[in-house]
């Protein structure tokens, strides 16, 4: 294992691989459903996002998972074949562990929020609003405004909104001195119908922030389970400044739907040890909008099983901001409080030890993931394509060699184009980044079928900037290649077949679990079994000859 990786990264990769409450989109099985202490009103989850549900400890629902067999491939280009077998006694089981309190996460005592590694939490008070509440709170049938709520509200309770068929309206905000803490998080959470969809809408005012539900400096606030309409930002949570100390701390967006904003649904910034879990992100609009965007050199951050679409600007962006956090500040960027070590303190300019995982990213109206100034992060089991412009990009917007995007690992990803522009580009000193048992596939998809396309570039690279990414055991199929040769390790195939996946969806929307591969598959059991991905997007266990791509048959 890289010495990146530190001492405490196997334990991460043993622990994160989906677990959780309700899932929040549509369409894909969760690995194995949660189980909240404390929710009322409905019961079982429905629907599941791609892979588990989100996380939550308190108040919540749960949702089913399932997972399939493997095959055999050998050679240059690999061929599907036999199913595999599993470990003792047959089929490999899947796996719902997560993130506990307590635990290591890449090598540092993890900082979340406690709402999401202790199952065993209970909130101290429950205050109970509704739209049209005017009582003090205290139980369901005397519930107070939501504007009384917020008044009240203090660390280590909840935030109770009763469900209702009609929209609740306003915008609401918790600042530096109403947050929460490690031990004693504030949770705003969301009452569900019976069949575990979400009961609570909320038309976001259009004054202020302009934002559903603004954190202005609060620490440690869970926000689950609403459904956020319209105005600039759905859920904005933001640090007090640029400086380490200053970022904001153990802010939770859980299986929440942003919709319709100007700008982003689910916005970030100067905000570490943060979890954004089973979110549905789209019609980001005119104002720049991405589906979710974390900025301002955050560190430690967990982005799983949500779901992103029809957003007009990157629907998934990491963004350091170096020229914000650093150059407006007097600070050069190739000043350690720049481009040092998150560990010690410092670097502004990047941000570190993210793990992207179990996402559908798909059918956007600009381009696909921007990571930018990112380092020493895991993006694994991700399904990621078919965009308006071009793909995902490892970048940065410096000369500084030290603020590329850098060392970091994509495993196990699906990435899909369909244009004549790049699928997965490393770019401007992005380097030494290990990319491994993804698949790539060119495809021109008509009106009622799909096919070969030569024209997307599946792998770009600046060559005169970056030398020392690893490529093993990737499989490509159609497209072509700029600054970049397949090697011995990996298979190209010249033709694409939508047969090789379980639902390929025609419309560019469909499912996650529609590309689950079938038999015919090409990339079975193409793979070594990595440290980094013991797990598959639905929870399943992998063997040790993996399958290629987020799925495990």
């Amino acid at each position: 294992m890289s010495k990146w990786l530190g001492t405490g990264v196997l334990q991460l990769l043993l622990l994160v691989s989906g677990c959780g409450e309700e899932g929040s989109t549509s369409g894909a099985t969760g690995a194995s459903g949660g189980v909240g202490n404390g929710g009322e009103g409905s019961g079982g989850g429905s629907g599941g996002t791609p892979a588990s549900g989100g996380s939550g400890a308190a108040s919540g629902e749960s949702a089913g998972g399932s997972a399939g067999s493997g095959g055999v491939a050998s050679g240059g280009t690999p061929s599907g074949g036999a199913g595999g077998a599993g470990g003792a006694g047959g089929e490999p089981t899947t796996t719902s562990t997560t993130i506990e309190r307590g635990d290591d996460y890449f090598g540092t005592p993890e900082r979340f929020n406690r709402y999401v590694t202790d199952p065993d939490w209970t909130p101290s008070r429950t205050i109970y609003v509704s739209r049209t509440g005017s009582g003090e709170g205290a139980s369901r049938t005397d519930p107070a405004s939501v504007d009384e709520g917020f008044e009240q509200i203090t660390a280590g309770e909840r935030l109770f909104f009763l469900r209702d068929a009609e929209p609740y309206a306003g915008c609401w905000e918790l600042e530096s001195e109403d947050g929460g803490t490690y031990d004693e998080p504030i949770v705003i959470y969301a009452e569900r119908n019976d069949d575990g969809s979400r009961g609570v809408r909320i038309n976001c005012c259009d004054r202020g922030r302009r934002t559903c539900i603004n954190l202005e400096g609060a620490n440690y606030v869970a926000v689950d389970g609403f459904e956020l309409a319209g105005a600039r930002y759905g859920i904005r949570a933001v640090g007090l400044g640029y400086e380490s100390a200053e970022h904001q701390r153990g802010i939770a967006m859980l299986n929440n739907e942003g919709l319709e904003q100007c700008a982003d649904p689910f916005f970030t910034g100067q905000s570490d040890w943060i979890v954004l879990d089973g979110n549905i992100a789209r019609g980001g609009g005119s104002c720049d909008g991405h589906g979710i965007y974390l900025s301002n050199g955050s560190d430690w951050m967990v982005v799983r099983n949500n779901e992103l679409y029809d957003n007009d600007s990157s629907d998934f962006q990491i963004n350091a901001d170096p020229a914000f956090t650093c150059t407006d500040r007097n600070i050069d960027y190739d000043d350690p409080r720049c481009d040092g070590s998150a560990l010690d303190g410092l670097g502004r300019g990047v941000s570190e030890f993210v793990l992207v995982e179990n996402n559908y990213f798909h059918n956007g109206n600009g381009q696909g993931p921007n990571f930018t100034s990112v380092r020493n992060s895991i993006v694994r089991n991700n399904v990621i394509g078919l965009y308006d412009r071009h793909g995902t990009s490892f970048w940065q917007e410096t000369d500084n060699p030290n603020l590329g995007s850098s060392d970091n690992r994509i495993h196990h990803n699906l990435f899909i184009g369909d244009n004549r522009r790049h699928v997965l580009q490393f770019n401007n000193h992005s380097d030494r980044n290990d990319v491994r048992n993804n698949v790539f596939v060119g495809v021109s998809i008509g009106n009622a079928s799909v096919a070969t396309n030569e024209d997307p570039i599946l792998v770009e690279i600046d060559t005169g900037t970056t030398s020392a990414n690893v490529f093993v055991d990737n499989f490509y199929s159609g497209g072509r290649f700029d600054g970049h040769s397949p090697g011995a390790g990996e298979y190209v195939s010249a033709t694409f077949d939508a047969l090789w996946f379980t639902d390929f969806p025609l419309d560019r929307m469909g499912t996650a679990e529609g590309f689950r591969p079938t038999a015919s598959a090409p990339y079975l059991d193409s793979g070594e079994l990595l440290d980094t991905t013991p797990t598959d997007l639905a929870g399943k266990l992998r063997t040790t000859q993996t399958d290629l791509g987020p799925f495990e048959r």
